[in-house]
């Protein structure tokens, strides 16, 4: 299996997940092939609707073994013995939320706050998070944490009602910038 692959894997086992919960804790989802912006490339694992938080971009990774999750640009992973680096998934989630907030502004949709969230879809993987100065930017959660994570992070204070409109206008927005994986230069 490729990393594509078992990307794509992972996404599929996490919108089981949503879709479970769409209607519930979440109002719904979307998800995004490549956007580029601005000469720059990325992509919407999830974008989630959530009532009592606002938007949530879900970047899912589908890594097994252990995770080592720092504040520094990369993470490390240990499987089987190997040792690999991989970029930052908080900062990956960090970026993709900057470069939504500034589409939403472009077209007129940015009326919600946006959660920056890593989930890992394998279950099976251990995550070791570094403390304090060294923590990693964002939350991280595994797959199976995710309805607990909404709820967790839910406050009563806050009700948007996303509309269908407003869901078709975020969704409008962001497919004007999809397109094809562009290199940069």
């Amino acid at each position: 299996m490729t990393l594509t692959d078992a990307g794509n894997a992972g996404e599929d086992s996490v919108r089981d997940v949503l879709r479970e919960i769409k209607g519930t804790l979440i109002s719904g989802f979307i998800r995004s092939k490549n956007i580029c912006y601005y000469d720059r490339n990325f992509q919407i694992d999830f974008l989630l609707f959530v009532p009592k938080i606002g938007l949530v971009i879900l970047e899912v990774k589908n890594w097994k073994g252990t995770v080592k999750a720092t504040a520094e640009e990369k993470w490390l992973q240990e499987v089987y013995g190997y040792k690999n680096e991989y970029g930052n998934a908080s900062l990956q989630s960090l970026r993709t939320s900057g470069m939504l907030l500034q589409i939403l502004e472009k077209g007129k949709t940015n009326k919600w706050p946006i959660r920056p969230v890593v989930v890992f879809a394998n279950d099976h993987a251990k995550i070791l998070k570094a403390k304090g100065r060294h923590a990693p930017q964002t939350d991280i959660i595994l797959k199976s944490m995710i309805s607990q994570w909404v709820s967790e992070n839910s406050s009563d204070e806050i009700m948007y009602r996303f509309t269908s409109s407003e869901f078709e206008a975020v969704k409008n927005v962001i497919s004007q910038y999809t397109s094809e994986y562009v290199e940069n230069a």
